[in-house]
């Protein structure tokens, strides 16, 4: 039986589908044939007790009439004396009547003659349909003349010609029958397999995007399901191909962004950080072969200057590879001292900060992802917003980081931006396992609400 249903689960849908429908089929038929048959049975009993009924009726009053009459019993030829004339009833088909006089022998009978038939019923059917060996309906009825037995008249209900009967109209039925489960089930597997065609359709389009082909679409269906599979999977195609296009574009911005800033880094190195080191050498030089007291006092202030300068330098280049004090004294104080030196530099912009002073323990990559975002968007607004009011809100709710900045400035139109800060930080974000929330319009300011994960193995 398991092997059975594994076949079946193997097997493809059409031909699954057509199997269920056949067997639904063969049940129904199974049930009609059933309910046909009692029909049938009870039409042939109640058929040949009537007939049997009626048929001793009238010979209930044939009897009364010749039994005075027995000289025939004396006559020289027994075998054509007959006070019934029972061949005269040999269309009386569901009844065998017979005579036997009062030594048991066969005097009359409605069926003297063997009469052939062309479609005899198989033995089967007779045996499921005949009711007279069930019944045992026999009638007799003792024949009496002046007082004494003279033979016995026995009807015996005979269903054969009846059943012969239904076997023919069963025949027909049969070959209907067949017939139309036979067209069922081919009409069932033509929709079926039209239907599923679309299938082949989705499979290959899948395929396609497996192996790269972005530009992969299905047609429009005409059924209406497949037609919303067709929508939606036209969608998703589009929605897969404009993600990996600015994926790609992203990449790239990445890649120029890290070069530019190595370019700077290294600008920075060279120019200042080496002029820097150049004039330490001169001043050494000049201490070195100074013999005025005064000269080399000014040479070594001139040296301290330099050193805190290069000091200085390299401290802005740490903060922006990676901020120092994150990782010293945590988010919270880190993004207040970045805070307070953006504050520093727009003091045209008033601003409403409210940071928790503590935000607890975090992973590293969450405490940087929320570093950055807060730079990112408060870069912009300085760049590009044009804003007179800007409010940062930075909690802890439970296992979340929830970071909220908006501003009043000018906004932008969301459908046409191809911004590629923005993007970073939403993929920064869902990278981590965050949520990203951007919501702007043209003059009416922007708003971004983001929620990390304070620990990312507990989410991935």
């Amino acid at each position: 039986m398991n092997s059975f249903l594994k076949k079946l689960l193997n097997m493809s849908l059409t031909v699954r589908l057509n199997l269920m429908i056949t067997l639904l089929l063969f049940i129904v038929i199974s049930i009609g044939a059933v309910l046909s048959v009692q029909s049938a049975r009870e039409d042939v009993r109640a058929e040949v007790l009537s007939t049997a009924s009626l048929a001793s009726h009238l010979l209930d009053a044939e009897i009364l009439h010749y039994t005075s009459d027995y000289a025939w019993l004396n006559g020289a030829d027994r075998n054509k004396a007959s006070i019934f004339r029972l061949e005269s009833l040999a269309d009386i088909r569901h009844l065998k009547i017979e005579f036997y006089d009062r030594f048991g022998r066969l005097r009359d009978s409605n069926r003297e003659q063997q009469v052939d038939r062309e479609n005899t019923p198989p033995a089967w059917f007779v045996k499921l349909m005949d009711v007279t060996t069930s019944d045992g309906t026999e009638i007799r009825r003792v024949i009496y003349a002046s007082g004494r037995a003279i033979g016995e008249l026995v009807i015996t209900p005979d269903s054969s010609f009846e059943i012969e009967e239904i076997w023919n109209d069963t025949q027909g039925l049969l070959w209907l029958v067949a017939i139309f489960f036979v067209a069922v089930n081919a009409m069932v597997y033509w929709a079926l397999k039209k239907a599923l065609q679309p299938v082949g359709s989705v499979i290959n389009a899948l395929n396609a995007l497996e192996e790269g082909e972005l530009d992969a679409r299905l047609p429009q269906f005409e059924l209406p399901e497949l037609a919303g599979l067709s929508i939606k999977f036209n969608a998703m195609a589009q929605t897969l191909q404009q993600s990996i296009k600015s994926n790609h574009r992203l990449t790239q911005k990445i890649i120029r962004v890290q070069e530019d800033e190595r370019k700077s880094l290294a600008r920075e190195l060279h120019d200042e950080i080496g002029q820097c080191m150049t004039a330490i050498n001169v001043d050494a030089m000049a201490i070195a072969n100074s013999r005025d007291l005064t000269a080399a006092k000014r040479s070594a202030i001139a040296i301290s200057d330099v050193s805190m300068q290069i000091l200085d330098m390299v401290h802005n280049m740490l903060q922006r590879l990676r901020p120092g004090v994150l990782d010293e004294l945590g988010l919270s104080i880190a993004l207040d001292e970045y805070v307070y030196g953006w504050r520093e530099r727009n003091i045209g912009v008033s601003s409403c900060i409210s940071i928790a002073k503590d935000l607890g323990e975090m992973d590293d990559e969450v405490a940087l992802a929320a570093y950055r975002i807060i730079q990112e968007s408060l870069t912009n607004i300085t760049r590009h917003a044009n804003a007179r009011r800007m409010t940062l809100s930075v909690i802890r709710e439970k296992e979340e980081l929830v970071i909220a900045i908006e501003d009043d400035g000018i906004g932008f139109n969301l459908a046409s931006f191809g911004g590629y800060g923005l993007a970073g930080m939403r993929e920064r974000v869902e990278g981590l396992g965050g949520t990203f929330g951007l919501t702007t319009a043209p003059k009416s300011g922007t708003k971004i609400s983001v929620r990390l994960p304070i620990h990312i193995e507990e989410t991935l």
